[in-house]
């Protein structure tokens, strides 16, 4: 799971719209310790009051559009061409703070923001426009007469501070922005349509629709205890309160992503969840648990949901039997034990053996585990895609996917390649690396030349967690390095990370055009968030154990920057163990330290990842706008 270039050209992308839209973007949610007032509203009364800070225009008005109020905060470094103070990106001023409470997130591709709620007395966007014309820096292609209303666009994900909201509308502040390039414009393209680029700080307003609200009322100063991981067996709003209807939406928790439980005792039907930095709800019957105390047995497969109807999982080979959960089309499940009787597979749920009918599961996929890797026997060296011939890359097949190929007489032909497609061939892409665990020949003959014996080598390898295996064959885009003579020499450099709101500079190691951190940093910055997970060394069997959803128990060293000095690299023959599956992502020793890249954690740990200003970010929430389940 290495970046590739297209990956980076996409994260590229998506900087640019994050470019467009940071001089918007709102400093996170200060946490608060919950108030015993507060405990009770998140608990003891599901249905309790939805909008306790309700939209008050007559105060709001204050901060409308032009407001000298708004002004009065701290204005934003800004080193485009000179323009009126009134414009200048402005945080938010003291006046108003007495009323921020929580955050907003959109979960819309495209949403607008407006200047009014409901229909303005004022063209503002008119008003915008005669402004933005005596300052002589006016564009073409403005609409002074259309979008009274309509102040700018926003992208996905992107975060605001609220003041008020209600069923409808969502009042929230908004640093301002300018176009960093030209100064004050009208319009300029983006997210496929007119998006105008400048406006000034101050509170505007969004449909409730097209956001995610959190409420100030459930965050948390200190990591609560978290007694158990969650997975969601389908797409779940988190909520504010554990309400079974009229409820506030938090946020949405993607089918088959983690999150941290605190409470597994239900209430009102639902877990409490530690969601963003604060106490949230989910409904309990769309989460599979894992609790911290489980002992799970030996898994046979990974498998898939399908169907189009919800199925229940039951605690019986019966469909009368308790049902302990609900699972949808696309959920993944570990398999215990396949057709285990009664048109019944046993499935590991809620952290014991339960059991869905078999034709409601598909894409079952050998379970790779740390017992399976150490039957391979000791590690014979590395195989790295670097070769002159390394941009073609190098088929990885599997072992049903390699008898096919030795049937086909080693030409991968049309009909092979249709043969191959459901049995396992996967492409090792330049920079790539795989342990070699074995070499054999293998001679054939061809088709064309049938008395012509041709010998070809086979190298055993495990790659991305799985066993498969590589031919030498034709042009050979790899280099194969016996015992640990795969090595290189690499700098010691400082390299920015940012772990949701917080930044450290840190040791890094540029590898492959890769930067790679050392593990135990990524750890200790990620223990203060939603997706904390523990690193244990397991020399015996030279494996890292990763648990998700755990706190880091590792000892809180100081990060290091770097030193500018050059190591000896090597990638040794261990496995990156994550929640018992071996995940095959690459992994460097460097001066007796373990370092991966930022983008294979936030993989891992269901993040996003982003390339902000030269500085890699690991988002730890992900919101989305499709549909879930309550």
């Amino acid at each position: 799971m290495k970046v590739t270039n297209q990956r980076r050209s996409d994260m590229l992308k998506r900087s640019v719209i994050f470019t467009l839209i940071m001089a918007m973007l709102i400093t996170l949610v200060p946490t608060t310790n919950v108030s015993a007032a507060s405990v009770a509203y998140m608990t003891e009364d599901p249905n309790a009051d939805l909008y306790p800070f309700p939209l008050d225009m007559k105060f709001l008005s204050n901060y409308l559009y032009g407001s000298e109020e708004n002004t009065k905060g701290n204005v934003a470094t800004y080193y485009a061409k000179e323009v009126p103070k009134e414009w200048l990106p402005c945080e938010m001023p003291a006046s108003l703070k007495t009323s921020f409470w929580g955050k907003t997130v959109v979960h819309s591709t495209k949403a607008k923001v407006y200047f009014y709620p409901g229909t303005p007395s004022i063209n503002y966007h008119k008003k915008r426009m005669e402004e933005i014309n005596k300052t002589a820096y006016s564009y073409l292609g403005a609409h002074p007469d259309g979008n009274a209303n309509l102040a700018f666009y926003c992208a996905e994900t992107t975060e605001f501070k609220v003041v008020a909201y209600d069923e409808e509308w969502v009042a929230i502040w908004s640093n301002g922005a300018i176009d960093v390039g030209r100064g004050l414009t009208s319009t300029c393209g983006g997210l496929g349509t007119e998006q105008y680029a400048s406006w000034k700080p101050g509170v505007y307003f969004i449909p409730r629709k097209d956001v995610y609200i959190t409420d100030a009322r459930n965050q948390q100063v200190d990591i609560p205890t978290v007694t158990a991981s969650g997975t969601a067996t389908c797409n779940i709003y988190v909520k504010t309160t554990p309400a079974s209807d009229n409820y506030v939406k938090a946020g949405l928790i993607e089918s088959n992503q983690l999150f941290q439980v605190t409470k597994t005792t239900p209430i009102n039907g639902h877990y409490q969840i530690y969601y963003k930095q604060g106490l949230y709800y989910v409904n309990a019957k769309y989460v599979n648990l894992k609790l911290s105390t489980e002992k799970k047995p030996t898994m046979q497969y990974n498998a898939v949901v399908t169907g189009s109807d919800p199925v229940n999982i039951t605690s019986e080979t019966n469909a009368s039997s308790n049902v302990e959960g609900i699972v949808k089309k696309d959920a993944k499940l570990q398999v215990v034990r396949k057709n285990y009787g009664n048109g019944y597979s046993q499935v590991w749920f809620n952290s014991k053996k339960c059991y869905i009918p078999t034709k409601n599961l598909s894409e079952f996929k050998t379970y790779a585990t740390l017992s399976a890797i150490k039957k391979l026997g000791k590690a014979k060296g590395t195989l790295v895609i670097d070769s002159p011939w390394a941009a073609l890359g190098s088929m990885a097949y599997s072992s049903e996917a390699l008898k096919i190929l030795k049937k086909y007489k080693m030409d991968e032909n049309a009909a092979y390649k249709k043969m191959a497609a459901v049995n396992g061939v996967y492409l090792m892409s330049e920079g790539d690396s795989a342990t070699v665990y074995g070499i054999s020949k293998y001679t054939y003959t061809t088709k064309d030349f049938p008395d012509v014996k041709e010998t070809t080598k086979i190298y055993k390898i495990l790659f991305n967690g799985k066993v498969c295996y590589v031919t030498d064959q034709g042009h050979i885009p790899f280099t194969y390095y016996s015992g640990n003579k795969y090595s290189k020499k690499v700098t010691s450099k400082t390299k920015k990370l940012w772990i949701y709101d917080t930044a450290a500079s840190l040791e890094s190691y540029n590898i492959n055009n890769d930067d790679y951190y050392k593990l135990d940093d990524i750890a200790q910055m990620m223990s203060k968030t939603n997706k904390s997970f523990n690193v244990k060394y397991d020399k015996a069997n030279n494996a890292i154990i990763i648990d998700s959803m755990s706190p880091y128990k590792g000892k809180s060293a100081p990060m290091k920057k770097g030193n500018g000095k050059k190591y000896k690299t090597t990638m040794p023959a261990t496995s990156i163990v994550w929640d018992g599956e071996v995940t095959g992502i690459p992994c460097y020793k460097i001066n007796g330290n373990y370092y991966v890249t930022a983008y294979d954690i936030a993989e891992l740990t269901d993040s996003r990842f982003e390339d902000i200003n030269n500085g890699w970010h690991i988002i730890t929430t992900r919101p989305y706008k499709i549909d879930a389940y309550g």
